[in-house]
């Protein structure tokens, strides 16, 4: 995957916008290139794009959303309306564009961010949505957002840490890189998930300590007693029945006594209502007898109603068409005053409408001319706007006569203007204004090229400083390698002959054994002497092991520090030949420079060239003169504008006085606003009018007819209603009426009718039923006692029965409780069981890899981690430099010193810490680190661009310029993008391709490529 394009705008400080393009140009030709610029000006910016354009997150931030953008400030540049982030990519040769973009509202409100990826190529887009695109993005470059982070973005500074941290540190510091703090915190819920397992075996324990059951002695006699008691309770529950039957009985017949009794007064309250309803069946018969007549009558009633109504409705007709007629003459009377003459009813429509044409003609005439006055009027007002915009020169006034005097003094004020200027006319003016162009763009020039000379000056002062120091670091390496490798040779001499003294010495010790044996005329088995002076006194040797050991490690000092200074002393050599090479170049770029100033400053008419004091005042005068010129231009086109409104208000003045007169003629004819809404509205109230006096003699005439009709109906029903009265010898039709009840009515007597009938029935049936149960508790009953008796020995009786059930009902429940108790027991135990179980299985966990703080499994886990890294470290260190091989420590190496190990080769693959590396290795090592976690985030993606971030501030020249080396030989053997983020001066020399970030005012800053 390689970044090959991003864009941007108002991001962070970076306001505006911006485009980076690392496919071509210097960045895609130098492949190395060094991001500069103070602290807070913006360097971290640019990774932000990259990452809030693919997955909407940034590092210190996290995920972006509204709220970050509105209440915390972040990412929109202050003051700003929009922004943007867009990045382009290539994976597998095929370019793809993620946008990111969020802007505000008119309301000032953000808006929805928009998200889209599209395949640079077709122009297709892939995907769009804020939640669908990251995912997108992840899919395409086969990275996560965090392994991206870590793919990318190398910050060297922590893995300088890291190599040199004991291992609980160094776990700690690679969980914080790897951002693998789950398995510290497994650890810690395991941990906690035993201590909780624990203290719920406690618990449960306690609760199984806290269950009591029965004596068995105990539980035995309270069973036996239950059994007791039961027994006489079936005898007590046999004699309260008896004694309640014989209560029930005796209850029973004084009920039914109370039944006859009650049933006798209902009989003769009954007795009455019949003899009282008689008048009622009466009514009810007669009503049966005439409600066949019901019809007849409604007809007859319906008739004599439709007869009143409609002689009504004929005589409001009557009043409605008198008052039709009133209204025609009223109008003809209102559109004779219109017309201020007399008008006939039958020309009423065609008079209105000549006189309407006439007014109408002579308002369309009048507007005209004041719409064109208007027009006029508005010309001018646009005109004023332009010649008053920078001040007020005329002002407007309604009346035609009176704003036209006032024009002619402004243009004479201008052309008297003109006369002191000496520029007569445009061409003069065009002419002076392009001479000043010319000078504007020498001046800036001369700037530009004096800013480049200057800045070549100080570069070439620069490096002749740098220079001259690296001469003298060159001579005094010299001196020190001579002084060197004239104590090495006599130190060499040295050890040489304390080795050859310490053998000598290590030898007789190791025969003393022999000579202990050794005796006087016996032969020494090795010389065959029969005399052996040193069998008793032996030699006097003066151990010098320790003097040795300290004159040896005094030559690997002395050889380290001949070869570090052999190093630095070619590198300085180096150094010096470049920089007299740079020096040589700037003088020869300086040359034309030069040539270019002074030609333009024989163009400006200058004798020397100037500093920026004189470049100063040159900028001041040349804009007096562009000012004089602008005022000059305005004067112009004021004139110009002056000349237009002239006209215009001479063509306003014309059209209004037109406008009064076609007033006049119009207001002769008809003196009001609006006349066809006035006219139009007669004639639609006169043919309203004359339609509604038709359909009232059409309603006259109808009415009478239905008179006529439902007269001869009536008087038919009527002639049928004498017939029936005199049959029935009816007084009159009222009476008729009366006899006629209504269903309700009716019903309701009929329903009092049944009633009684069913009481009466019911009555009956109840004294026979009464009368037979009074017998039939008679012959049941046992005993002679009164009933107060009986209830008060049954009460006495059921007081017994109840404390015997109380007694059964506390050993009842004792039984139950002990029953229950039992089983709880038994539950607890079966849990208490699994609860063990699970327990055991916690405590086994824990003892693998749970503890209080997680540190037990983070360290297991960071030590695989730290295993698979070092192994892609190793492949990472062989292309850099094949000296030393990373190694994890020995368990029992780890005891004494846990730091990391490296295998020396240019030492015979000798073993030893990490922390004996000079500066500049241990840089090698933790680049070599920083990669390989590249390496591990990027798995099977290849990564083309890569941004490292700081860690070079604390190296020396050498080690900075050993590490540049490095990154140039990765660069060019991998054909990588490597951006360098640091605001190292050292580094910003080396690389001398640049993206450069400057602070501006108020918070903001600039981009510039070099």
């Amino acid at each position: 995957m390689k970044i090959s394009k991003i864009s941007f705008k108002n991001i962070h400080s970076l306001r505006g916008e911006h485009h980076i393009d690392f496919s071509s140009g210097p960045l895609a030709e130098s492949g190395l290139f060094a991001i500069t610029g103070a602290t807070g000006s913006g360097k971290s910016t640019l990774l932000d794009v990259i990452t809030l354009a693919l997955y909407n997150k940034v590092p210190r931030i996290g995920s972006i959303s509204k709220s970050v953008i509105e209440d915390e400030g972040g990412i929109m540049t202050r003051n700003s309306t929009d922004c943007y982030a867009e990045v382009e990519y290539i994976v597998n040769q095929k370019t793809y564009r993620s946008h990111w973009s969020i802007e505000r509202n008119r309301n000032n409100n953000l808006n929805d961010r928009k998200q889209e990826i599209i395949d640079v190529a077709t122009g297709a887009i892939l995907e769009s949505g804020k939640s669908a695109v990251p995912i997108k993005n992840e899919e395409l470059i086969g990275l996560s957002y965090d392994q991206f982070v870590k793919a990318m973005v190398l910050s060297q500074g922590q893995f300088s840490k890291l190599l040199q941290a004991k291992r609980d540190e160094r776990n700690k510091l690679l969980e914080d890189i790897t951002g693998a703090k789950d398995y510290r915190s497994i650890g810690i819920a395991v941990f906690r998930k035993f201590r909780a397992a624990s203290e719920i075996c406690k618990e449960q324990e306690i609760r199984l300590g806290e269950v009591e059951l029965l004596p068995e002695a105990e539980k035995k006699n309270l069973v036996a007693q239950e059994i007791d008691l039961n027994r006489s309770k079936v005898i007590q529950k046999k004699e309260l029945d008896l004694l309640k039957m014989t209560i029930e009985n005796q209850k029973g017949i004084l009920k039914n006594q109370t039944i006859l009794t009650t049933n006798e007064t209902q009989q003769k309250e009954l007795a009455q209502k019949i003899e009282n309803f008689k008048k009622e069946e009466i009514t009810l018969k007669n009503h049966s007898k005439y409600v066949g007549h019901t019809k007849l009558i409604s007809d007859f009633e319906q008739q004599e109603n439709a007869y009143k109504d409609h002689s009504e409705a004929l005589e409001q007709e009557k009043k409605k068409q008198t008052s039709i007629l009133n209204e025609k003459d009223g109008l003809l009377e209102e559109a004779s005053i219109l017309l201020k003459r007399k008008i006939d009813a039958n020309d009423f429509v065609s008079h209105l409408t000549d006189f309407n044409t006439a007014v109408t003609a002579l308002k369309k005439d009048e507007d005209l001319a004041r719409a064109e006055a208007k027009l006029h009027e508005e010309t001018i007002k646009k005109t004023l706007l332009e010649i008053n915009k920078d001040a007020e020169r005329i002002p407007f006034n309604s009346e035609p006569d009176v704003f036209i005097e006032g024009i002619q003094p402004i243009e004479e004020k201008i052309e008297t203007f003109l006369k002191t200027t000496q520029i007569n006319d445009q061409e003069e003016l065009a002419e002076k204004d392009a001479k000043l162009k010319e000078k504007s763009q020498l001046i800036n020039a001369i700037k530009i090229a004096l800013t480049q000379y200057n800045s070549e000056l100080k570069n070439k002062n620069s490096k002749a400083t740098e220079l001259k120091a690296s001469a003298a670091l060159t001579e005094k390496y010299s001196i020190q390698l001579k002084t060197l490798e004239d104590e090495l040779k006599l130190l060499e001499v040295e050890v040489e002959t304390l080795v050859k003294a310490e053998e000598t010495r290590k030898k007789h010790q190791s025969l003393e054994a022999h000579r202990n044996v050794l005796v006087d005329g016996e032969a020494c088995p090795l010389c065959g002497a029969l005399e052996h002076p040193f069998a008793l006194d032996n030699p006097i040797f003066d151990p010098k092991e320790a003097v040795l050991k300290s004159k040896t490690e005094l030559l690997t000092t002395k050889r380290a520090l001949k070869t570090a200074t052999q190093t630095n002393l070619e590198n300085e050599q180096k150094k010096t030949q470049i920089l007299k090479k740079d020096i040589l170049a700037i003088t020869e770029a300086m040359a034309p420079q030069l040539v270019e100033i002074e030609k333009i400053c024989k163009s400006l008419e200058l004798d020397n060239i100037p500093d920026n004091d004189r470049v100063q005042i040159l900028e001041n005068e040349l804009f007096k003169e562009m000012q004089l010129v602008e005022q000059v231009k305005k004067a112009f086109q004021l004139l110009s504008l002056l000349d237009n409104l002239s006209h215009s208000a001479k063509q306003w003045q014309t059209s209004a006085a037109l406008t009064t007169e076609k007033e006049t003629k119009r207001k002769a004819l008809y003196d009001g606003e609006v006349v066809d809404s006035k006219v139009q509205a007669l004639i639609s109230k006169w043919a309203a009018t004359i339609q509604n006096i038709s359909n009232t003699d059409q309603a006259i005439t109808v009415l009478k007819t239905k008179l006529e009709n439902i007269a001869k109906e009536k008087e038919g029903f009527e002639k049928q209603l004498n017939t029936i009265l005199e049959t029935e010898s009816i007084e009159n039709f009222a009476q008729l009426k009366t006899f006629i009840l209504t269903e309700a009515d009716a019903e309701q007597i009929r329903q009092k009718k049944k009633h009684i009938e069913l009481k009466q029935e019911r009555l009956k049936t109840e004294k026979e039923n009464a009368q037979k149960e009074i017998e039939s508790f008679k012959k049941r009953i046992t005993s002679d006692q009164p009933l107060s008796v009986l209830e008060a020995n049954y009460i006495k009786l059921d007081e017994a029965y109840s404390s015997l059930n109380e007694q059964i009902g506390i050993i009842k429940t004792k039984l139950e409780a002990d029953t229950k108790a039992k089983e709880k027991q038994e539950a607890l135990l079966e849990k208490l069981k699994g609860l063990k179980k699970e327990e055991a299985l916690w405590k086994t966990m824990n003892g693998l890899i749970g503890d209080a703080n997680g540190k037990r499994f983070s360290n297991f886990v960071q030590d695989l981690t730290l295993e698979q890294l070092i192994g892609y470290a190793n492949l990472r260190l062989k292309d850099m430099n094949d000296r030393y091989v990373l190694d994890i420590p020995t368990a029992d190496e780890a005891d004494k010193n846990d730091s990391l190990k490296v295998f020396d080769s240019h030492q015979g693959d000798a073993r030893r810490s990490i922390n004996t590396l000079s500066g500049g290795e241990t840089f090698m090592v933790s680049l070599a680190m920083a990669f390989a976690l590249s390496d591990l985030a990027a798995k099977n993606v290849k990564i083309e661009s890569i941004f490292i971030d700081e860690g070079f501030g604390t190296l020396d020249p050498e080690t900075l310029n050993q590490a540049i080396t490095i990154l140039e030989k990765m660069q060019n053997e991998g054909d990588k993008s490597i951006g360098v983020i640091s605001h190292v001066e050292a580094l910003k020399d080396r690389i001398t391709t640049q993206i450069r970030l400057e602070k501006m005012g108020s918070g903001y800053s600039t981009i510039e490529i070099i």
